[in-house]
Order: C-alpha cells, then structure tokens, then sequence
C-alpha cells in the first residue's frame, strides 16, 4: 500500500477548508442539509489531522517493518564473551592474598586489585551509556557507517599504553578481593542486560570524539570485552615479575 504524500495530503486539506468557506457563502435554499454540514465538518477536521499522524506514526512503522540488524547469533557472542572473560578473570584473581593483590612492580603501575577496579568502574560507565542511549530513537541508517568487530578488537589489542580517563582511574582504596566483587557486580549486570534486552543494539548509537564520531551499542559491548582481555594480559604480566609474592 502506497502511502499518500504529505504535500499532497495538505493540498486536500486547503480544498477541504476552501470548499467548506465557500459552501458557508451560498445562499440559504441551496444550502445542504444540516447533517451534510455536520459531515462536512467532522471529515475536514479529520482531513486537517492526517499530516500530523503522518508525522508521527511513519518513522515508527519504517522502523518497526526494517530488518533487524541485532540478530540473535549477535546476541550469543557478546554474552560469550562477556563470560568468558569474566570467567578468566575469576581464573588468574583465584586465591590471591592481600599482598598479591596490591603488589605493584613500582610506584607507576598498577597493582592486581587497581587493575580490577579499573574494570569495575568501566562496568558501570558503559551500562549506563547503553541506557541512556537507548533511550533516544533508533538510527539503523547509521549501521553502513559501523566498523567491523575486528577493527575494534585489534585496538583493544595493541600494546602500546593507553591513558585511562580520569573517572576510570583507579584509587586504589579497596582492599583485596574487594576489588574482585566490585568488578563482579557490574559484569553480572552487563551480561544479564545483553541477555535480556529487547532493543536493536545496532540501531541505537553512542556517540564518540576523532573519527568515529557514533559507536553502536553493540560496537561498545564489543570493545568492553576487548579492554577486559586487555588488562587479562597485564595482570598475567604483574604475576610473572620475578618479585611478585608467592603467598
């Protein structure tokens, strides 16, 4: 079914209003009757109607009929991944003591522990981005300009240093395994989020400063479980320094 052209709509609407102005002006013996009239008016207030309902109800009905372009196997590898490296994570912090924990190979580094708080904020920094970008309208037109998963993965892989921004660095102020339930907290939540959710994670978009600019909510689960191999690998190297406690 085609859908009638606004411009079209508002042209009917004028002839409308202008046949009911001049129908007021003919004399009174060949005046319709006072139901024609009353139709008359109820039809042109409809009529006068329609380029709003337009307005309204097309961009969701575009949406709502386009395909989706979160699939389900999109879905399954996020929460993989998410597992995994949490899993991993569980893994290389297992039955560390308080002294493995807040060892640090010197005063620039980080220790185990800062290094799970680091994850931890960054738990709390996306799931709220995610939200608060969900709750604005789709742009699926955006996805052509997505990156590959790839492309972020290999970022998230470099190993020159990258700077933590100011409200992911750590303080250092939990102790031990503390550090480990505060990352366990907003990673449970962040998984039961992409397995729950309802929205098209790749027709809602963050936005980005550089190049980039709009990073869909997929793209940013994509580089969270990225940055979280990332730092895998730095506490696998604090545990490898020749001085690293053993108990």
């Amino acid at each position: 079914m085609k859908l009638i052209p606004i411009p079209l709509i508002s042209v009917v609407t004028l002839l409308f209003c202008r046949l009911q102005t001049e129908t007021k002006n003919i004399p009174d013996e060949q005046e319709t009757t006072k139901q024609m009239n009353d139709w008359m008016r109820a039809t042109q207030a409809f009529i006068c109607s329609i380029p709003l309902l337009i307005s309204l109800i097309v961009p969701q009905l575009s949406y709502c009929q386009s395909t989706r372009l979160w699939t389900q196997t999109d879905r399954q590898y996020l929460i993989n991944n998410l597992e995994r490296t949490k899993a991993e994570i569980l893994k290389e912090t297992k039955q560390l003591s308080v002294q493995q924990w807040s060892f640090k190979q010197d005063s620039t580094k980080w220790s185990i522990g800062q290094v799970l708080e680091h994850l931890g904020l960054y738990e709390r920094i996306f799931a709220q981005e995610a939200d608060i970008m969900l709750s604005t309208q789709p742009e699926p037109q955006l996805d052509r300009l997505s990156k590959p998963d790839s492309s972020y993965l290999a970022w998230m892989n470099d190993p020159s240093p990258h700077k933590a921004e100011w409200n992911a660095e750590p303080l250092g102020l939990m102790k031990g395994a503390d550090n480990l339930t505060f990352f366990l907290f907003g990673r449970n939540r962040i998984i039961d989020f992409v397995r729950n959710t309802t929205y098209d994670l790749k027709s809602h978009f963050t936005f980005r400063w550089g190049e980039e600019r709009r990073r869909s909510i997929h793209a940013l689960m994509v580089v969270h479980f990225g940055h979280t191999d990332r730092h895998l690998r730095q506490i696998r190297r604090i545990k490898e320094q020749p001085d690293f406690p053993k108990q």
